[in-house]
């Protein structure tokens, strides 16, 4: 779906973290548009010298831990 390839571009845009383009879609795929604004917004609101190792890391590990609360599309 070219709105999901969309998303996923400019998720890992915004995170700069292009290589992991395939990744990304998958989230889109599997996860609501809201959440994932959420925590890209999150994530991008942090300064840079306060996460530990990439924002994009930072980003997954959110992701991850919003999974187990329910965010899921289906």
């Amino acid at each position: 779906d070219p709105y999901e390839i969309r998303l996923a571009n400019e998720i890992a845009e915004t995170l700069n973290d292009r290589d992991s383009l395939a990744l990304h879609l998958q989230y889109v795929r599997k996860y609501k548009e809201e959440f994932l604004r959420k925590v890209l917004a999150k994530v991008m609101s942090i300064p840079e010298e306060k996460i530990r190792k990439t924002r994009a890391a930072l980003y997954v590990f959110l992701i991850n831990q919003g999974a187990s609360h329910g965010s899921a599309r289906h």
